[in-house]
């Protein structure tokens, strides 16, 4: 028996309303200075599963769709999509510690993918997949960003810092990367799959994508501590550690 879309929608409000928990758990129940130094941290994975939370509450009550020719645009999902994607990146570019020009242009490049399948979503034929193609190429950039630009530009220095980051860069590149794939065989795409099957391939993407990176991230909070001696940015955008020795921006992060 085929199961409802409603139902995966309000699996999905339930997890990441669960998701949230730990890092607002992280964040209230621990009051030294330091952990307080970690409150925009904590506050950017909050945000993360709060929002998608929201998103899929809306979706499980019915809101957030629209009827176009194309076909049933779930905006909710999509505006998800465009504000924590960015806070996603945003995470990881706090623990890379990156100059303020790589940030902004893995969020741009993000943002140009996010409208792509809006609009690869919202129109049929030629313009739709002229669409799909620009959010691809916008992808492999942003793939590269992750992999080559961020780990090569950051200023984070020690081995737990590097640890963590690898591990919710590598989640973020490899879960991302199976989106464009669903995109392809859902109704969007070439119809392979069912509406209810579309959404539930994307809440569990969601779940594992978000949830986890939220619990891998608050799991490896200590990171956070060699991170506290930080003053953040200069008027340049570039990080500066109160510690000259880390000045040096020897390590690169992402190499092990």
């Amino acid at each position: 028996m085929l199961v409802d879309t409603a139902v995966w929608a309000w699996i999905g409000a339930l997890a990441m309303g669960a998701g949230t928990v730990p890092p607002l758990w992280a964040w209230f129940s621990r009051s030294s200075e330091a952990e307080e130094s970690h409150a925009i941290y904590y506050a950017t994975l909050a945000g993360v599963t709060g929002i998608a939370a929201i998103a899929y509450l809306l979706m499980a009550l019915g809101f957030g769709s629209v009827s176009l020719s194309a076909g049933e645009l779930d905006i909710a999902r999509y505006v998800d999509w465009l504000l924590t994607t960015p806070l996603l990146l945003l995470y990881l570019g706090l623990l890379a510690r990156p100059s303020r020009r790589v940030l902004a242009g893995l969020i741009g490049v993000d943002v140009v993918i996010i409208a792509g399948g809006i609009a690869a979503a919202a129109t049929t034929g030629t313009v739709s997949w002229v669409a799909f193609g620009v959010a691809g190429v916008a992808y492999v950039a942003l793939v590269y960003g992750l992999l080559v630009s961020l780990p090569r530009s950051a200023s984070a220095e020690g081995d737990r810092v590097r640890a963590v980051f690898g591990t919710l860069r590598n989640i973020t590149v490899v879960l991302w990367t199976l989106y464009p794939v669903v995109w392809l065989l859902a109704p969007t795409g070439f119809g392979l799959l069912t509406p209810a099957t579309e959404m539930l391939v994307f809440v569990y993407l969601d779940i594992v994508s978000k949830v986890g990176f939220v619990v891998v991230a608050v799991a490896g909070a200590d990171a956070l501590d060699r991170l506290g001696a930080d003053s953040g940015p200069d008027a340049d955008g570039e990080f500066v550690a109160a510690d000259p020795s880390a000045e040096e921006r020897t390590t690169v992060l992402g190499d092990d």
